[in-house]
């Protein structure tokens, strides 16, 4: 940290090198007397300014010293005083009155308007041009615009070389704090603390209050990137960190008092490192998660099983033996592959935040993930609450649709793909309205289907639908999707007929068809059943 001090020490005399009155007072050869206002000496110049107007506030924009001789000001103290009334409501940093033109001293008028309000108020000596003033002036604000230019790589130096030497945020933070004298919050996408800091001059506040404070916008993708606040217990600013285009949380900075320029930069330059930190620590979750989708895929498609699959498992970190769940995330409608990516981004955030072995892939329009935890249902109800309360940055509010969460049977890892196939029935074979469904919600479906083995489903599909699966493919008729949107419907031919956007004479038309090559009465409740059955368990093969 001994580097850390030095900035730190570096920073305080930069951050007094702002002229202001009093400085300028000081400089050799300009020979300036205070006559009024010595109570507003620390008022910081932005800029020099000669007018010879009555009033020269429309062209001025605040932080001014304005030079004068007063040549529209003679003969008239009520003149003079709305003069100053107006100088200082333009919020201009003093005036430097050059006598020995119109007037030998500073009218009393101008003397006494500055006094009352404390506005500086200089005596410029008739040899000294205003010139010389101006470029005094000038010359102090290039030199700190210089060190500031300085210092602003030194700062960014710094906070990089932490990361490259392995720090994490929270070590960013410290930095900042101290460098700053302030306060640091980086919080994830939904108010969560990722780290914190501050220095002993600058207490932390609360954090909940912190992040209540910031407005809807900064956490929305056209919403401002910076906002700002200063009240009584100090200033704060709060930007988005962003890593490429994608956001990756928020940083707050406050102190007491006001924030300098160069709190400013030392935040701005924090927000940069950090957005590279959270890159480069994507870019490690994301290459273990393709690692992991690799073996989770294979396993899925069926390619991968038994003493393999275990063996790789166990290479992701998941010990052989202990029992394993699924869980499936569905949108309720298609995301993007940008969307679903950030949708596996959030999968990973909450589960790695409530337990150590999670390991999630995109897997078509799903996200799934395996996890080896003792209540994978309680997890999955704080997964789908975490993900409907902040859906993925890609996805627009007006566009945003919960997601859904599937959960598994709990088995040994060789048993993987059994997990991940009862979860996609719950999925398939509940309602829309559930969040959370598991294959405890299915009843008796669950005995029927959600835990048998492929060869076993295949079997039970060809023997109820056999005939009609082979009259499609033979024929290119449409006899599944038919029973499908008929049994789904509840037997009744109008909402079944509008489901597949046809006429209920067409529905009834195949249905019959299907009737007779699977000689089954549909009229009959138990006939109905059975072919929903079937057909759910054709879904799940179709995984």
């Amino acid at each position: 940290m001994q580097r850390g001090t030095v900035l730190v020490g570096a920073l305080y005399t930069l951050e007094k090198m702002s002229i202001t009155i009093r400085d300028l007072l000081e400089l050799p050869g300009l020979g300036l007397k205070v006559i009024a206002g010595s109570e507003g000496l620390d008022r910081p110049i932005r800029t020099a300014h000669t007018s010879e107007l009555q009033d020269p506030t429309p062209w001025l924009n605040g932080g001014e010293l304005l030079l004068t001789t007063g040549m529209a000001l003679k003969d008239s103290p009520a003149l003079q005083r709305s003069y100053i009334r107006r100088l200082v409501a333009a919020d201009l940093a003093g005036l430097g009155f050059g006598v020995g033109f119109g007037f030998d001293e500073v009218p009393l008028p101008i003397v006494r308007a500055a006094e009352r309000v404390g506005f500086p108020v200089l005596e410029v000596p008739y040899p000294v041009p205003f010139i010389a003033i101006a470029e005094s002036v000038s010359s102090r604000l290039a030199e700190e615009r210089v060190r500031e230019a300085q210092m602003s790589v030194e700062v960014h130096e710094r906070l990089a070389a932490l990361v490259a030497e392995g720090a994490g945020p929270a070590d960013v933070l410290e930095e900042m704090s101290a460098l700053a004298q302030g306060w640091a919050l980086l919080f994830d996408l939904r108010g969560d603390v990722r780290a914190q800091a501050a220095s002993p001059s600058a207490p932390l506040p609360e954090v909940r209050g912190v992040w209540d404070s910031l407005p809807p916008g900064v956490l929305e993708r056209s919403g401002p990137q910076t906002v700002a606040e200063t009240g009584p217990a100090g200033s704060q600013v709060g930007m988005a960190v962003t890593a490429g285009k994608r956001p990756e949380g928020i940083l707050v900075f406050g102190k007491p008092g006001r924030l300098g320029p160069l709190d400013k930069s030392v935040v701005h330059h924090g927000v940069t490192v950090l957005g590279l930190l959270l890159a480069s620590r994507r870019a490690v979750i994301q290459a273990e998660r393709r690692v992991a989708g690799d073996i989770l895929s294979e396993a899925w498609a069926g390619r991968l099983s038994g003493a393999d699959l275990e063996r790789k498992l166990e290479l992701v970190g998941f010990p052989a033996g202990s029992p394993l769940t699924v869980i499936v995330v569905q949108p309720e409608t298609v995301y993007d592959a940008q969307a679903l990516d950030e949708l596996a981004g959030a999968v990973d955030s909450s589960l790695s935040a409530r337990t150590p072995r999670a390991r999630s892939t995109v897997s078509g329009s799903r996200v799934t993930a395996v996890v080896a935890h003792e209540d994978p249902v309680a997890l999955a109800v704080d997964l789908a609450k975490d993900l409907n309360d902040a859906p993925p940055f890609s996805v627009a509010a007006t566009e945003a649709t919960p997601v859904r969460v599937g959960v598994g049977q709990s088995l040994s890892p060789v048993s993987l793909r059994d997990s991940y196939l009862s979860a996609v029935f719950a999925l398939r074979a509940t309602p829309p309205g559930d969040a959370v469904v598991s294959p405890r919600d299915l009843g008796s479906y669950a005995f029927l289907l959600g835990a048998q083995p492929r060869p076993v489903l295949e079997g039970f599909v060809r023997s109820i639908l056999g005939p009609v699966i082979d009259r499609d493919k033979n024929r290119s008729s449409d006899l599944v999707a038919s029973l499908r949107a008929f049994v789904q419907q509840g037997g009744r031919w109008e909402p079944g007929a509008e489901t597949l956007g046809v006429h209920r004479h067409t529905l009834r038309y195949r249905v019959h068809q299907a009737e007779d090559l699977l000689g089954r009465d549909l009229s009959v409740p138990e006939n109905q059943f059975e072919i929903w059955l079937a057909l759910k368990a054709a879904e799940v093969l179709e995984e």
